[in-house]
């Protein structure tokens, strides 16, 4: 998963990456006259239509630089009568994907080392209170 709407999921037999771009969640709107959230929303609670499974793959490869007649084949022959419920799990990853990304990349913030794997410490929060050293307690007043 990344922030860019690009996924790699096994499908068709091999390791594919599939991308939902904003230009590609706004042709998948307009294909199903649908939000993005909708169409998830659909498939996840089974009130999906095979369109819905079928053009997140599409527009998903597409996205991903598959040649558009590529796509649509590749569609063609996956997804059809008898194999499509075994997608509608996997189109709503790729959507979902889309909308949220991979949730430990910083958004807005550079990292000198994106590969560099994060670390328990560097994962908490800064505490926003001032510390209070050990070495000087706090002098108790009389009543």
């Amino acid at each position: 998963m990344s922030r860019n709407g690009a996924c790699e999921l096994v499908w068709a037999g091999d390791s594919r990456t599939f991308r939902l771009g904003i230009g590609e969640l706004l042709a998948l709107q307009d294909r199903l006259d649908a939000g993005p959230a909708e169409v998830a929303n659909r498939l996840r609670s089974g009130n999906w239509r095979v369109q819905d499974v079928q053009e997140t793959f599409r527009i998903g490869l597409i996205g991903a630089g598959v040649d558009p007649k590529k796509a649509k084949a590749l569609v063609d022959e996956h997804i059809c009568a008898g194999r499509i419920l075994s997608h509608v799990m996997m189109a709503w990853a790729i959507i979902i994907n889309a909308l949220q990304g991979d949730e430990i990349d910083p958004v807005g913030k550079e990292t000198a080392d994106p590969e560099a794997p994060r670390t328990a410490a560097s994962a908490r929060p800064r505490s926003t209170g001032t510390a209070r050293s050990s070495a000087s307690p706090r002098k108790k007043s009389k009543p």
